[in-house]
């Protein structure tokens, strides 16, 4: 019985991701290259697009929860968890969200912040801000405009690229079914990569 429940667990469906962090096609590789994508160049392309910058720290504590959540991101390495822990850390710090905030409570917050800012509403985008972030110095949504540059950040989305690039060439990932690793290497191997820009 004990085996029959874990077979069904790995094979459960998580549940889906905010409609904002949603990707196309496989979600492992499609939350790798949009970390990528956001913080390869530390952020620094971020800077001034205070929107982009809370959906990808929103989407980096998303990845976080998952790692203990969603049999897909199962099979990265403790030490990806703890370059994405420091990345956190790095982005938390500078924002002045406390380390003890639940990482949900800042996703909705972050997703949140987004909305009124695409909506030019920034009044609540202010009022979201204020719900788990006080730093100290320049206000939430200065900070979020001018974060870029951070260094931890790019290390740890390199860092988790190059994990998908050696779980593939071992054939390494687990808590897959048979369709799923078979999707995974199509992605990567029959179209080249990249194939969520």
């Amino acid at each position: 019985m004990l085996g029959t429940a874990g077979c069904a667990e790995m094979q459960r469906r998580p549940t889906p991701p905010p409609g904002a962090l949603s990707v196309p096609g496989d979600p492992v590789r499609g939350q790798t290259e949009a970390l990528v994508n956001a913080f390869g160049d530390g952020g620094t392309a971020l800077n001034d697009h205070p929107a982009s910058m809370a959906l990808a720290v929103a989407r980096n504590e998303q990845v976080l929860i998952w790692l203990d959540q969603d049999p897909r991101f199962n099979s990265f390495s403790e030490t990806i968890r703890q370059q994405l822990e420091g990345a956190s850390r790095e982005q938390r710090a500078a924002l002045g969200i406390a380390e003890d905030v639940p990482r949900p409570r800042v996703v909705a917050g972050l997703l949140a912040t987004r909305r009124a800012l695409l909506a030019s509403d920034e009044a609540a985008a202010r009022n979201a801000m204020a719900g788990f972030s006080n730093p100290e110095g320049l206000p939430p949504l200065q900070r979020l405009a001018r974060m870029g540059g951070l260094p931890q950040s790019a290390i740890a989305s390199s860092l988790l690229r190059e994990e998908v690039t050696r779980l593939d060439a071992e054939n390494a990932w687990r808590g897959l079914r048979g369709s799923e690793t078979a999707a995974t290497a199509i992605t990567t191997q029959g179209l080249g990569g990249n194939t969520d820009r």
